[in-house]
């Protein structure tokens, strides 16, 4: 355990905490291989960055603050289904779409099925509870062109932790 240095500045301290959450999510291919060790060293490193949030209300835009809306790639995930485990692999980037404005948000992927590589998605629909926190409802599956709606009771939770020009840290429901 080390004491914080309070003559640190905090955008160094950023700076070098999401060089080492990247670094170690590119380790544990997004999550995909980590040992329990490198899961709560990277749950170590999202506290302290967490701790550093320069964004309060990220689901709430404005002019001065980094806007969660745009595209973000999925780096790391503790999420087994998201990550594919026992089942096709990912190939390429995972991607999320968060529209405030539009109260949505859409994840997609490629996945090799055999020897076919297919683009699914989901999309979902944003009911924020508060400036950070937003729940989740899923609506529509897409694997290529083939597309069903998602069940009611499909719902989550995304809890957005930290957020600035270059990163976003969030927490679903499951942890």
């Amino acid at each position: 355990f080390a004491f914080p240095n309070p003559f640190e500045n905090k955008d160094a301290r950023r700076s070098q905490l999401k060089e080492e959450i990247l670094e170690l999510a590119s380790a544990v291919k997004r999550g995909l291989t980590a040992t329990e060790g490198q899961k709560e060293e990277m749950e170590r490193l999202f506290e302290k960055l967490e701790a550093l949030n320069p964004t309060r209300n990220p689901l709430i835009i404005s002019d001065k603050k980094p806007s969660v809306n745009g595209d973000w790639s999925l780096d790391y995930t503790t999420s087994d289904s998201i990550l594919g485990k026992g089942g096709f692999p990912r190939v390429g980037p995972i991607v999320q779409n968060i529209d405030t404005t539009t109260l949505s948000a859409k994840n997609s992927e490629v996945v090799k099925y055999v020897f076919l590589n297919v683009t699914q998605s989901v999309s979902a629909e944003l009911s924020p509870v508060d400036g950070k926190l937003t729940d989740v409802k899923f609506k529509r599956f897409m694997l290529g062109p083939i597309g069903f709606d998602a069940p009611d009771s499909f719902r989550g939770s995304l809890d957005i932790t930290y957020l600035d020009d270059e990163v976003r840290l969030s927490r679903g429901d499951k942890g």
